[in-house]
């Protein structure tokens, strides 16, 4: 059986093979394993329970495959063991198939008019009806005595439903939901998915709150059948980096999900899953290996591990390109194992993200980019997780429009700044409580906020420098920008007189025809304020800045954020002379009496154009700001050569990645 919470301290190199169901047809349990050890895979995930069974099930309410004519999942799982690689039982309980449904027409999710939802010959279920709440657990009662395996990932656990061709359909209107929603609530289920709708958003905590009974029950109930079983979402925290045919691939999607997972002291363990594939419609087809390649070498980076999807096992997936690519970080990873371990966080800055429905934030994907950039090392927590010790780590933080903050969360914020620390909020940061009902005032003492006059829409106002503005704003100057776009709005508001403010609003002015294209107006409404506040200071930017740089990605917007953040805020860059196009992490641990701290480099000069990747051009000559202690040695893992002067570091040369080592 499992060891003892093996996962703790498990040097995490995931393949995750998405098995069709002909793959059992043949499966050869020591090639499997031979190939997974080929990859220097610690771990993989095998499809196991669920749509398909891939074992000799007993049960009538699951759907034994027609292909198990291969080696069987005992054989498959001792190998494995023998091999010294853990095994994840897949099982997706989302749908079953149409013949359990004719029996079982209670156990399905339910559309607004009442029918069923299959996509080829499949049936959504319903998190509440009997099968998810009852019939599951005899599944995995059998699945977790009859076979050894050492952890458990359910696919597609959520409740809100998305089929394959990625639509998002309506809120499920079964008998079962109709009535626990009725009774909590005394409301009907809303027939459309709208975030404006207040029964919607009585609906979401409704189902959020089923959907972590569910996942708290599950977790009880496999536990007592084996304790040292890991459990995503409890043990380890499964995400995934993937593309679509409408979701374009973000060269940055492997860091955010690490990082906002793992936390600053790297207390999570991260399994983000870099799909190779390029969506559901093409899954036999692979993503840009350029792109797979960053993706691992982010995943080591910000959570000391490495994660790959692929469909069917490793010899069969027909394009090998994205395999490949992911293998270089693996090989490396299995070769400098040790270094890793422990490794976290050295950052001094944290972006600090709002609760989110939805999958993506653009405000705070705009500052991971800018931050990136910049080579400004930084964290990610949601507003929630962070206390005030967790903040006295920082030298600044960074609210990406948090509108929604309670009493406490605002008073930490403020001592933390009365104690020494940068606050930099953009947008509608403080503007309401966590009923989500609009403040007066700001919730921030600390932003040196007096009043909101309201809120402006814009469509062509700008902000200009006035005399003065560029001795603080050097990066704008030097380029040549005088003004700067805040988009489509903006707070209002009136800041204390000892507050410092920056630029000056041009209202809205014709924008054509050329002609008259121009303004002789302006305000006296800054774009940014900066209040000092105990010994810290508070920073406002009274729009969404990062929104508009992760949509249009002008020089303008991150030369603007440049300044505030460098320049406003006084937060250091560690890399001002490296190109943007190179992302660095530090991290650090105390091996023993030795303090150890890894500087990591990965290139993403292969991103080009429109969602395209390519390989990386060298870079050259790369000169890091960080402290070096007297007589520490300094060397490179991956055949970089680097020269000491002083508190600079500077590394010849860059291809893909590279991790420095200060010790």
């Amino acid at each position: 059986m499992s060891t003892e919470k093996w996962w703790i301290d498990y040097p995490w190199r995931m393949v995750q093979t998405n098995l069709r169901e002909v793959d059992m047809e043949d499966i050869d349990a020591v090639k499997f394993v031979q190939e997974l050890k080929d990859f220097n895979a610690t771990l993989v995930t095998f499809n196991a329970a669920g749509i398909i069974a891939s074992y000799e099930t007993k049960l009538p309410f699951q759907n034994k495959s027609a292909y198990l004519h291969g080696d069987d999942l005992d054989r498959i799982l001792r190998e494995c063991h023998k091999a010294g690689i853990k095994v994840i039982a897949r099982c997706d309980f989302s749908k079953m198939g149409k013949n359990l449904f004719e029996q079982h027409p209670d156990w399905a999710y339910r559309q607004a008019d009442g029918n069923e939802l299959e996509y080829n010959g499949f049936v959504q279920t319903c998190i509440n009806g009997d099968y998810q709440q009852e019939y599951v657990y005899e599944i995995l009662e059998e699945l977790f005595k009859e076979y050894d395996f050492d952890g458990l990932y359910c696919n597609m656990s959520s409740t809100f439903v998305v089929d394959y061709e990625l639509k998002i359909h309506e809120p499920c209107h079964c008998d079962i939901c109709k009535k626990k929603f009725k009774e909590q609530f005394d409301l009907d289920i809303p027939d459309q998915v709208n975030p404006r709708d207040p029964a919607f958003g009585k609906y979401m905590a409704f189902i959020g709150k089923c959907s972590m009974m569910q996942k708290q029950k599950m977790y009880k109930r496999v536990k007592a059948i084996n304790e040292n079983i890991a459990i995503n979402g409890f043990d380890y925290f499964r995400t995934e980096c993937n593309q679509d045919v409408d979701h374009h691939p973000w060269v940055y999607d492997a860091s955010a999900n690490s990082r906002r997972i793992a936390g600053p002291d790297r207390t999570k363990i991260v399994d983000d899953a870099s799909a190779v594939y390029m969506g559901f419609q093409y899954r036999h087809s692979c993503v840009s290996s350029s792109l797979l390649e960053i993706r691992q070498w982010q995943n080591l980076a910000y959570s000391n591990s490495t994660s790959m999807y692929i469909l069917g096992t490793l010899s069969k997936h027909r394009d090998k390109s994205g395999l490949v690519a992911s293998k270089k970080a693996f090989d490396f990873f299995a070769k400098h194992e040790d270094i890793y371990k422990g490794m976290k966080s050295r950052a001094e800055v944290l972006l600090v993200e709002k609760k989110l429905m939805g999958r993506n934030d653009p405000e705070v994907d705009g500052l991971v980019q800018a931050l990136s950039q910049m080579h400004v090392p930084f964290d990610e927590m949601k507003i929630e997780e962070i206390t005030s010790d967790l903040l006295k780590r920082y030298k600044g933080i960074v609210l990406a429009d948090v509108s929604t903050v309670s009493d406490d969360q605002a008073a930490m914020i403020d001592e933390y700044v009365k104690a020494g620390g940068k606050l930099v909020a953009t947008g509608e940061s403080g503007f309401a409580n966590e009923r989500r009902m609009s403040r007066e005032n700001n919730a921030f003492q600390s932003l040196g906020i007096e009043s909101v006059q309201g809120k402006r829409k814009m469509k062509s106002s700008v902000f200009k420098f006035k005399t003065g503005d560029c001795e603080v704003f050097k990066n704008c100057a030097a380029r040549g920008i005088n003004n700067i776009v805040p988009w489509d709005k903006m707070v209002d508001v009136r800041v204390k007189d000892e507050a410092r403010k920056f630029m000056e609003l041009v209202p809205e002015q014709p924008f054509g025809p050329p002609e008259i294209c121009y303004s002789r107006d302006t305000t006296d409404i800054p774009a940014v304020t900066a209040f000092d506040y105990g010994s810290g200071q508070g920073i406002y930017v009274p729009f969404n800045i990062g929104t508009y740089y992760y949509q249009y990605g002008h020089e303008n917007s991150y030369k603007f954020l440049e300044d505030v953040i460098t320049e406003v805020a006084g937060l250091e860059s560690i890399a001002p002379l490296v190109t943007p196009m190179c992302e660095i992490a530090v991290t650090g641990k105390n091996d023993g009496e030795e303090d150890v701290k890894m500087v990591q480099l990965i290139n993403i000069s292969g991103a080009s154009g429109n969602n395209q990747f390519f390989e990386p051009i060298s870079l050259e000559n790369l000169e890091i700001r960080i402290d070096v202690p007297h007589g520490a040695s300094v060397n490179t893992l991956n055949g970089g050569a680097v020269t000491v002067e002083g508190n600079k570091i500077i590394l010849d040369r860059l291809n893909n990645y590279e991790a420095i080592i200060i010790h």
